[in-house]
């Protein structure tokens, strides 16, 4: 039974982009590389639709604001903490004046750590994914090379049916050749497609973790904050 086989059925595609698009680059790229070893074309298709913050970035603004004014303030505050400030003012500027300053001061008094800087952006890619689950954000419209066809397993695997029975053209030599290289994997022992997937859950329940804290310290933040509005009123 091949690695790919568990995702062949219905939704299952979308499963495993969802695995690939919360882990870490280097993590996820050795992960497409299997993949690419067992079927190419599930294996174009997904990096092809990998959802990405700088992608979301390089949406219109009419697009964006449907997303900024849904996530969490502080989420998005520390998901733009650091970058570029005029890349943070364009981004922003879809806004209005009263949420954008929100933002921006949110922004001065933050100081997150890498850690929670990343974790704010895969928060804010799931957010993304509920939006466009809930049709709020269509990417036929927004994206169309990210939209994902209702019977998507079925196209994969009659292409990678007529891919894999394709004639011994030179072509085709060349390509089965190629060996895909990671930097700094030479002496290591293959991982096996059941260990990385099993490492990828463990990191997916870590963040999820991270994310629950995360939720519970913000929570008791806005607590502290009430009570004390409470007291002067």
């Amino acid at each position: 039974m091949g690695m790919l086989d568990r995702y062949k059925k219905k939704g299952g595609f979308f499963q495993l982009l969802q695995l690939l698009e919360t882990s870490p680059t280097t993590k996820r790229e050795q992960f497409l590389t299997l993949i690419a070893g067992e079927n190419p074309v599930w294996e174009e298709a997904l990096r092809k639709r990998i959802l990405t913050i700088t992608r979301v970035y390089s949406w219109e603004g009419q697009y964006l604001v449907e997303i900024f004014s849904r996530v969490q303030p502080m989420t998005l505050a520390y998901a733009l903490h650091g970058n570029p400030q005029e890349q943070i003012d364009t981004l922003l500027s879809c806004l209005p004046p009263i949420s954008k300053r929100k933002i921006t001061d949110l922004m001065a008094e933050a100081s997150p750590t890498p850690a929670e800087k990343g974790t704010s952006i895969s928060k804010m890619l799931t957010e993304v994914r509920g939006f466009v689950g809930q049709g709020i954000i269509r990417l036929e419209k927004v994206d169309p090379e990210l939209h994902i066809p209702e019977n998507i397993e079925e196209i994969l695997n009659t292409t990678a049916f007529n891919v894999n029975h394709a004639p011994l053209t030179d072509a085709n030599v060349a390509k089965k050749d190629v060996k895909p290289n990671i930097v700094g994997d030479s002496d290591a022992a293959p991982a096996t497609p059941a260990s990385q997937e099993a490492d990828f859950l463990r990191r997916k329940v870590n963040q999820l973790s991270s994310e629950v804290n995360a939720l519970k310290h913000e929570n008791t933040v806005l607590k502290d904050k009430l009570a004390q509005i409470k007291k002067i009123a």
